[in-house]
């Protein structure tokens, strides 16, 4: 057990190496693009990659029960993963061809007769739509042998090829921004499909090399093995349809009332709650593969404890990033983004708040993976997620502002909470309340103590005006003092010193 502790610790460290290069080298990259494309083409080339994210949803569900079906095999003593690994390649690859004819005819109807564009603008959300349906399908291939190497817990591979990518990127649009023509979106759509076609080259070639009998492909007459892996996946698509309409539904909801100056502005949000929910479930995602493998083989005690252990964390990291940024939010998005696009410091604050709430999962999800049967918690995820829609159209259609959408969504995320506990509970065994004791209280109580100093520091300003950065600087220590005497028990902070003292000493 100590071994596999410290493998998750490693490969949290992997994780987050990964993760602060990516945030770095992404929040620089998407300023210069808001300042290469202008916000209008900046919001056209998220709205369309929102109408084609509507096509690829059917491929999240399938990586998730990818990703579950071979853990499980590997946690069986006598587990086929080659079999395992052959149909679900073959499902992705039938997947692929599906997404394609249905972008290219559902999806070219809605690029020609709804989009809302400025005049002229068609020609480019075509070519920008084009590049991302042959892209996405790229990936939705890969994505078997991305699964593989999470299942093997190789997150260091996973750490490089990212870095790699975000830097080819990154050399990529400081070369575009010497570009002095008026083709600008065309070559930023081309950038963002290479690093996919990058990255489905080297997964390929080291998959090969690293488990040529796993990945060497067969063909799996039994149909039992599709229909478990579909039947796991239908359900997940369930969610991943209702989340992915929520999402997109929201861009066009935008789009459609406002225009795509907001869906800019919008995405400006959407950017910085994309970093920091990766920033926090880091460690979700390191513990997965070793709480589905323990649930296979029968250990439910190491179950529970990497469950409500990963709660905690993913919530405590949550409060190391969102209070020092949140303190000084107008300061940061300056610095970052130069020119503030008009409405998105409401976007990022409530997107942040989303994040939060959306964080309060940590170990419940890969829980109900290992559990199997998660027919009902995906229907009650999904009527949450799908209300938010029609009754945002609801609210756009009274005069009510672009941001009611957003609270809209912590409403509907903080009931879908609650009832999923419950239901974990009665259906699956959970102990929901020992869950929420041990995942919940420790990070509430530095919430409520770090929104105290936010809002005594915004109310009553200190009589020295502080450079913002250093503001940020000391309330990083604070919320890390915080965690440390209160988020983490006695035991963890022992463990933490004696590890300290022995990497010192070596």
């Amino acid at each position: 057990m100590n071994t596999a502790n410290r493998r998750i610790v490693v490969n949290t460290i992997y994780m987050y190496v990964r993760l602060f290069t990516m945030m770095v080298i992404g929040l620089y990259t998407s300023r210069l693009a808001l300042g290469i494309l202008g916000i209008s083409d900046y919001g056209l080339f998220s709205v369309v990659g929102g109408v084609l994210a509507m096509f690829t949803f059917i491929s999240s569900s399938l990586a998730n029960a990818t990703s579950r079906f071979l853990n499980v095999e590997m946690g069986k003593k006598d587990g086929d993963v080659n079999r395992v690994f052959s149909v679900n390649v073959l499902l992705h690859i039938a997947l692929a061809g599906f997404i394609f004819v249905l972008a290219e005819t559902i999806g070219l109807w809605y690029i020609y007769n709804m989009l809302n564009v400025a005049p002229g603008k068609q020609e480019e959300a075509l070519f920008v739509f084009h590049i991302s349906v042959f892209t996405s399908c790229l990936g939705i291939i890969n994505t078997p042998y991305q699964s593989l190497f999470l299942a093997h817990e190789r997150f260091n591979f996973q750490a490089k090829v990212d870095i790699f990518n975000s830097f080819i990127r990154l050399g990529c649009i400081l070369m575009l921004s010497l570009y002095e023509g008026d083709r600008a979106l065309y070559l930023y759509s081309v950038i963002f499909s290479l690093t996919t076609i990058l990255s489905f080259v080297i997964y390929q070639y080291a998959a090969h090399q690293r488990w040529p009998q796993i990945v060497r492909l067969r063909w799996v007459r039994q149909w039992r093995e599709y229909r478990d892996v579909l039947a796991f996946g239908n359900w997940n698509l369930l969610a991943t349809v209702s989340y992915m309409a929520r999402s997109s539904g929201s861009d066009l909801l935008l789009n459609a009332f406002f225009g795509t100056a907001v869906n800019g502005a919008y995405a400006v949000g959407k950017t910085v709650n994309s970093h920091v929910s990766n920033f926090s479930c880091n460690f979700d995602i390191a513990s997965s593969p070793q709480i589905i493998q323990a649930y296979a083989s029968g250990d439910h005690n190491r179950t529970t404890y990497l469950v409500n252990k990963t709660g905690r964390y993913n919530l405590l990291l949550f409060n190391l990033v969102f209070f020092p940024l949140f303190i000084e939010l107008d300061d940061v998005l300056r610095l970052w983004l130069g020119q503030v696009p008009e409405g998105a410091l409401t976007f990022v604050q409530l997107n942040l708040m989303v994040a939060g709430v959306s964080l309060t999962c940590g170990g419940i999800s890969p829980f109900m993976r290992a559990f199997g049967r998660i027919k009902w918690f995906q229907i009650e995820l999904s009527c949450f997620f799908l209300i938010c829609i029609p009754i945002g159209y609801y609210l756009f259609s009274f005069g009510y502002p672009s941001y009611s959408i957003l609270i809209l969504f912590i409403i509907a995320d903080v009931l879908h909470r609650i009832v999923q506990l419950i239901m974990l509970q009665f259906i699956a065994g959970f102990d929901s309340l020992g869950y929420i004791r041990e995942a919940y209280v420790r990070p509430f109580i530095i919430t409520l103590l770090m929104s105290f100093l936010v809002y005594t520091y915004n109310c009553y300003p200190v009589a020295v005006p502080l450079h913002p950065l250093l503001v940020v600087l000391l309330t990083s220590i604070v919320a890390l003092l915080l965690v440390w005497t209160i988020g983490i028990t006695s035991e963890e902070r022992y463990n933490l010193i004696k590890r300290w003292e022995k990497c010192f000493w070596i």
